[in-house]
């Protein structure tokens, strides 16, 4: 496909707000060439790596995947994100924060979400979409690429550091073949920026729910809703509550 049938496939995906084709991101190289050239992302960048501090009262970082469709709040996966959120409790849920994980913005806070008019699609850095649309896939691209993003994040994680009590990643941390794959871009992020902070944030779902999810549902269940799935979403509910007590946030120490 051309770059103009691209970018009509681009477009359909933003349903409120701006899409300037240089944040249309369709190959690796397009993507770090954009981390390191354009000035709209690299100023996010060091706004949310070295400026950036969260809302008052929030106790628990919740990193969540970003969506294909924008703005997040609008997509299924952030729709059923939120309900689950809305059933923990108005007291809970004002602890949690939702931070995306985003390529190439790094992370975007949820109250930003409606303030931001700007959007993007940049699924570049994904070896299956480039197979499918038959754009190049460098890794050495896609490694450069996650060094910059991971560098980015590892510097929120730090700077927040004294901010969150518990920190959660609910990714896509395994597929349905119970494997780690390499363009689980948003797990990798993570890691390598846990890593790099020595700041540790828990990987969810563990490959337990997976596997209950491809054996209860099958395997497309899992590769096609993801962390949006109705089993996944109760464990991340449970595991939530859970922690919230052990750690007696917000005098929540019965909610179980």
């Amino acid at each position: 496909m051309n770059r103009e049938e691209l970018y009509a496939l681009s477009r359909k995906k933003v349903l409120r707000g701006e899409l300037p084709r240089e944040l249309c991101l369709y190959s690796p190289r397009e993507v770090y060439n954009a981390l390191i050239r354009n000035n709209f992302i690299k100023k996010w960048h060091m706004f949310i790596s070295k400026q950036y501090y969260p809302p008052p009262g929030k106790k628990v970082l919740l990193l969540y995947p970003c969506s294909t469709v924008k703005p997040y709040y609008m997509s299924r996966s952030y729709v059923t994100l939120f309900r689950t959120l809305k059933s923990l409790g108005r007291s809970i849920r004002q602890l949690i924060h939702v931070v995306t994980i985003s390529e190439p913005f790094g992370l975007i806070p949820e109250e930003y979400y409606d303030k931001k008019h700007v959007w993007y699609d940049c699924p570049g850095l994904f070896e299956w979409w480039c197979k499918k649309m038959g754009q190049p896939y460098e890794e050495e691209y896609v490694e450069k690429s996650i060094n910059i993003l991971s560098e980015c994040v590892a510097c929120f994680l730090k700077g927040t550091y004294e901010h969150y009590k518990i920190r959660i990643a609910f990714v896509r941390t395994f597929s349905s073949g119970l494997r780690v794959r390499k363009d689980y871009i948003h797990r990798r992020i993570v890691e390598k920026a846990s890593a790099l902070a020595n700041i540790h944030v828990e990987l969810l779902p563990p490959i337990e729910i997976v596997k209950l999810i491809v054996t209860r549902r099958g395997a497309r269940a899992w590769d096609f809703y993801g962390v949006a799935h109705p089993i996944a979403q109760e464990y991340l509910k449970r595991f939530l509550l859970k922690r919230i007590s052990q750690y007696n946030l917000g005098g929540t120490k019965n909610v179980l």
